[in-house]
């Protein structure tokens, strides 16, 4: 096989070599995603990695099949049919494995290349391919050795999301660094699309031409003008479907799909016309530039529907036929959403979309003068619509009202969790939008209407109102979250959407925990454990081993945290339990921050035992148990970024000096004076760590908080009273020093302290 010739990064080698030797582990059922958008850098990489790995298997000596049978196989995927299982069954057919000693031998490796050619295929193939890899566990023998598969960042960010069954079993993903390669001959592939917060500007480009001025005589072209060929518009898709919400740490749950709303209600008015098409010519403007002025065919199939609706209206057509049209439009930037372009300009584009189409459902047809059409016009819209063939298929049958509300609330919701410059609305608004809708969508359906529909708009509300009760009214927002997902789950099926159900009981569970926070918390936290105990029956942990670790951290932070207000030590044993549990899944090599978390909560867990019920040798044995959990969070945590990480590491550090220090005076300790020099040291070490960070902050005023994590710096005071407290902490370690070593222990103590402290340390012994 011939490598192409591609520079690459050292960036992008060190990433190759990591999966290159995690291939060469030659464990079974290893599943990589390696995610490049630079087409001629992946088939680079690929290249390189099949001639390598072919090399190093004909060089070893304990390989376990003939030389002449591949260790790694390059697979192109059937875009006609994009099914890997299909595709890998087909390659063993024909190369069956040969026999080693009686035994079939393991089998090679595979990688599949070519998702980035399903761009230019209907949303029906991209959906089918989504669902080919569902099916993961039932195509598992084929992946004892190793599946690789290539993919552009946007059909990761899919993949993620609603493939959630392929998504778990990754054993890793991959990300190399380049530029989407720009759409050309077949691929036709290019994801790297301008953001701007200026819609309806069209601007000037100097010797480029006015794009502006070229896509509106497009539009505005005479009956005689030719329409340029395109390929067919992608089919238009079912409502956007349901996926588990991801679990989270803290309670914040999120919404099943995504979809937003419009800041006032839908209105078939001209000027409403006249502003989504200037959004549209403003965004397909903004693409042409950043193509250098070689358009995309793809850029006029959303110009062609504005053509097209334009006709419909001049001659008065049918709101049904408007509202298809727009429904097509709406589909065509709702596709660019669900494939990971959410945008603020593709969000916006698909709100006033759909907007229009409800506006048009709602019109009295019998109260329009629907005009035949003209010889001229009616074969102008018959080409127009034999170029948007596929979607007009999809779009003959609008889906129901309430799935569209939903589409639309969920889009408002996306707006408001969107934090980039280009993004002028207000999260509240957004959100108050957001939640307004999915009340309207419930109100619409009735008895006939499908379970799952009611499912998704209750879990869509209590997802948007959990998020407002994160900016006002907390309480009330949280309690009408409670309802919304306690009305889901009576629609839900436990034996036949178990995931599903899951995902709601942690969501309410996860509200209750909350509302704890603010009032009644033995009722609420009751109810919380309830609801995650509830989550554990309905998750697998071999099937879906994160969410069923985030569901055991969840119930051990609720058992520890009813144990503050209903002391007792069966509580906090049920905690300690839940993070173990928690811990077999949530590895520090695939999860770091989350395991790095749940670890600093097992340590807190096991202090709290510690002091509250236990006495002598057992209590010694949890605070040795809580120094091992926080040693372990706080060695996970220092390979990380801050921003990635989700409690106080100074806490954590301060806590595992004071459980050296307990350990240390105990009395029925002390009898081992090397043992209780060193978790004197140890204790020692940990809070001149914890002074010297809060001194730090002190004197950069709070901007380690302010810059690195985004958060409000604390104030001077705090960082003052928070840095005289860990000195009075070293002050009892320097004296218990004294006590228990005498003053040759004291010395030794005072030889670790920095000399910047010895002046204040001294005055206060």
């Amino acid at each position: 096989m011939s490598i192409p010739s591609q520079k690459v990064s050292s960036s992008n080698k060190q990433i190759y070599q990591r999966l290159k030797q995690a291939i060469d582990l030659n464990l079974r059922r290893q599943i990589f995603i390696a995610a490049c958008d630079d087409l001629c850098l992946r088939d680079c990489l690929a290249s390189r990695l099949q001639a390598e790995l072919a090399a190093e298997g004909a060089d070893s000596i304990s390989r376990p099949y003939p030389i002449d049978y591949p260790r790694f196989v390059s697979l192109e995927l059937d875009v006609s049919d994009p099914n890997p299982w299909d595709s890998i069954a087909a390659w063993l057919t024909q190369h069956p494995p040969p026999r080693n000693g009686g035994s079939y031998s393991r089998l090679p490796g595979f990688q599949i290349l070519g998702a980035e050619h399903l761009t230019r295929h209907s949303p029906a193939v991209q959906w089918s391919f989504l669902s080919h890899l569902r099916d993961i566990e039932a195509n598992l023998q084929m992946c004892e050795s190793t599946l690789l598969l290539w993919v552009s960042r946007p059909w990761l960010s899919s993949i993620e999301q609603s493939a959630p069954e392929f998504w778990q079993w990754r054993t890793g993903v991959f990300e190399f660094e380049g530029e989407p390669t720009p759409a050309k001959g077949d691929f036709g592939h290019s994801e790297d699309f301008g953001h701007s917060s200026d819609f309806g500007n069209l601007r000037d480009n100097g010797d480029s031409g006015d794009y502006g001025d070229k896509l509106l005589k497009y539009l505005k072209s005479s009956e005689e003008s030719s329409i340029p060929d395109s390929p067919p518009i992608p089919d238009s898709p079912s409502p956007i479907p349901d996926s588990p919400s991801p679990i989270p740490d803290s309670p914040s749950p999120i919404p099943d799909s995504p979809s937003p709303i419009p800041d006032s209600e839908p209105a078939t008015t001209d000027s409403k016309s006249v502003e989504l098409a200037d959004l549209v010519l403003a965004a397909a403007s903004q693409e042409l530039e950043a193509e250098d002025n070689s358009a995309s065919e793809d850029n006029f199939l959303p110009l062609q529907t504005l053509q097209y609706i334009a006709l419909l209206q001049e001659h008065e057509c049918c709101s049904e036929s408007l509202a298809l049209a727009y429904h097509s439009l709406g589909n065509y930037y709702r596709d660019r959403i669900l494939s990971g372009d959410a945008s603020v300009q593709n969000l916006t584009i698909a709100i006033r979309a759909i907007e229009q189409v409800i506006a048009y459902l709602e019109l009295d047809d019998n109260s329009q003068e629907n005009r035949p059409l003209t010889e001229e016009c009616a074969r102008l819209i018959s080409q127009l619509t034999q170029n948007l063939t596929q979607y007009a298929e999809e779009s003959h049958s609008l889906p129901p009202i309430s799935d569209l509300i939903n589409d639309l609330g969920t889009f408002y919701w996306m707006l408001s969790r969107d934090r980039t410059q280009h993004n002028a609305a207000d999260p509240v608004s957004c959100l108050e939008r957001s939640i307004a809708l999915y009340l309207e969508g419930l109100n619409r359906t009735d008895a006939d209407s499908a379970p799952e529909t009611r499912v998704r708009l209750n879990k869509n509300l209590g997802i948007a109102s959990a998020d407002l009760a994160r900016y006002q009214d907390k309480t009330e927002n949280l309690q009408q979250a409670v309802a919304a997902y306690q009305q889901a789950l009576l629609d839900l099926d436990p034996a036949a959407e178990p995931q599903q159900y899951a995902a709601a009981q942690n969501n309410l569970a996860t509200a209750y925990w909350n509302l704890a926070q603010d009032g009644q918390p033995i009722v609420y936290l009751k109810s919380a454990i309830a609801a995650y105990t509830q989550a554990l029956c309905c998750y697998s942990p071999d099937r879906e081993p994160l969410n069923y670790a985030g569901v055991q951290n969840n119930l051990g932070t609720a058992c520890w945290n009813l144990a503050q207000h209903e002391p007792s030590e069966l509580l906090l044993v049920r905690a300690i339990d839940a993070y173990r549990e928690a811990l077999k899944y949530r590895t520090r090599e695939l999860v770091p921050a989350a395991a790095a978390a749940t670890y600093n909560n097992l340590g807190t867990a096991y202090w709290h035992l510690a002091n509250q019920f236990q006495q002598k040798q057992t209590r010694t044995e949890s605070l040795q148990q809580a120094i091992t959990a926080y040693e372990a969070a706080l060695d996970i945590a220092g390979k990380l970024d801050r921003s990635q990480l989700t409690f106080d590491t100074l806490a954590a550090r301060n806590n595992l000096g004071l459980a050296h220090y307990q350990i240390a005076t105990d009395r029925d300790f002390a009898a081992n004076k090397a043992a209780q020099t060193s978790h004197l040291e140890a204790a020692l070490h940990h809070q001149l760590q914890v002074c010297a960070e809060w001194g730090q902050h002190l004197n950069d005023k709070g901007l380690t908080y302010g810059d690195k994590l985004n958060l409000q710096a604390p104030p001077n005071s705090q960082v003052a009273d928070s840095r005289q407290t860990a000195l009075s902490y070293i002050v009892k370690t320097i004296r218990a020093f004294y006590s228990e070593c005498g003053l040759q222990g004291q010395n030794l103590a005072l030889s670790k302290v920095p000399g910047d402290l010895l002046p204040e340390i001294l005055r206060r012994l």
